[in-house]
């Protein structure tokens, strides 16, 4: 049987720790070689009724062969793009499809079809989570966050879970936003967060600095950066429209940098790391992948406490939710929940290809010959 997951019937499934710990296993499947991913890849067609209004295919998909999983992502929509003060913005305007196909590796039936809602912004949470754990010093205890959506939310919420933070500052350019999300963390993580004025506030004097925003250009001056700062940013662009959430000098001043996948950075040309791999002002040796990081013995989150770490959380994967929607599928198979229909409707069996061969495709013919 294949089953089906809303939205709806995820949350409550599985911890914190536990979406971690899975997201983290598949990343040490492919820092060993045994993972296999497909880039992501986007469409945008122009939309001939509506002038800035694309359409909009989005797919990744990856094995983890160790819990047996093939996790597909697609997404289906149309999206907008706004322009103002020379800056592009989408928006998805609309009801869209967002879909995550779970096929079992072995017997190659597809498990279940989740939507992408709530696991979505939970993997991009978990990946900086097992980074943070080690690029991190290890008496990290000021987090400066700055954005005031979901993701802001567990990225608080998975950081804390795999570090000692005890203070949380909060920006965001509306001051209601940045104070209303301080309220949801002080209650979400038990940790002391408070609201801040200026985005400096957010940088100086943080052990960690994590970007979670909807933004096009960088949120904070790297000069601000303290050395043993880590930093995570969430922007994954695409060759469409570039953007990024960190300067220059934030990059230039990291002394180890990771991101989620080198191959994206080359084939969506990313803002934040390409144009210094073109000049020469960064090499590709330089920048490691987070399964490198998880596995390699001579790769190191840092050496010393005065550097400045960086992870460019820079694009979603498949491996993420072949990992992520196992876990989820098992649980909900375990506890009753989603709506189960029969797995042969998306199967094809030899015994059935025979016979569209031989009455269908035969049967066509000799219709069209009489």
């Amino acid at each position: 049987m294949t089953l089906l997951l809303q939205n709806k019937d995820l949350p409550g499934l599985a911890s914190t720790d536990e979406c971690i710990a899975a997201i983290e296993g598949a990343y040490v499947e492919h820092g060993r070689g045994t993972a296999q991913e497909l880039a992501r890849r986007r469409i945008y067609h122009p939309r001939e009724d509506r002038p800035d209004h694309y359409y909009w295919f989005n797919e990744m998909a990856g094995v983890v062969p160790g819990i047996r999983s093939m996790g597909l992502r697609i997404n289906s929509a149309t999206v907008s793009v706004a322009r103002k003060r020379g800056n592009a913005r989408l928006g998805f305007p609309g009801a869209f499809s967002a879909l995550v196909f779970l096929f079992d590796t072995e017997t190659t039936e597809l498990l279940a079809v989740l939507q992408d809602f709530y696991l979505n912004p939970i993997r991009v949470a978990a990946t900086s989570a097992i980074v943070t754990k080690r690029m991190a010093r290890d008496d990290s205890k000021v987090m400066g966050l700055f954005g005031s959506g979901t993701q802001a939310l567990l990225q608080a919420e998975c950081t804390c879970a795999v570090t000692g933070i005890e203070e949380i500052r909060v920006y965001s350019t509306r001051k209601e936003r940045r104070e209303r999300v301080a309220a949801q963390l002080n209650e979400l993580v038990g940790v002391r967060t408070v609201a801040v004025d200026h985005p400096r506030d957010a940088v100086s004097g943080c052990d960690i600095v994590t970007t979670a925003t909807s933004s096009n250009e960088a949120v904070f001056d790297g000069q601000w950066l303290e050395p043993g700062t880590h930093v995570n940013t969430m922007i994954g662009s695409d060759y469409f429209l570039p953007r990024r959430e960190t300067d220059d000098t934030t990059v230039l001043r990291s002394d180890i940098i990771v991101v989620n996948s080198r191959e994206s950075v080359r084939l969506d040309k990313q803002p934040e790391l390409y144009p210094h791999l073109r000049k020469g002002t960064l090499e590709w040796g330089d920048i490691y992948e987070v399964g490198e990081l998880l596995v390699k013995k001579n790769i190191h989150g840092r050496s010393t406490a005065a550097q400045i770490t960086y992870h460019n959380n820079n694009v979603g994967m498949g491996i993420q939710f072949a990992a992520l929607g196992r876990l989820l599928y098992e649980r909900a198979k375990a506890k009753g929940v989603g709506t189960e229909v029969d797995s042969a409707f998306f199967m094809q069996y030899d015994d059935d290809l025979r016979e569209i061969r031989d009455t269908a495709f035969l049967g066509r013919r000799k219709a069209l010959a009489s």
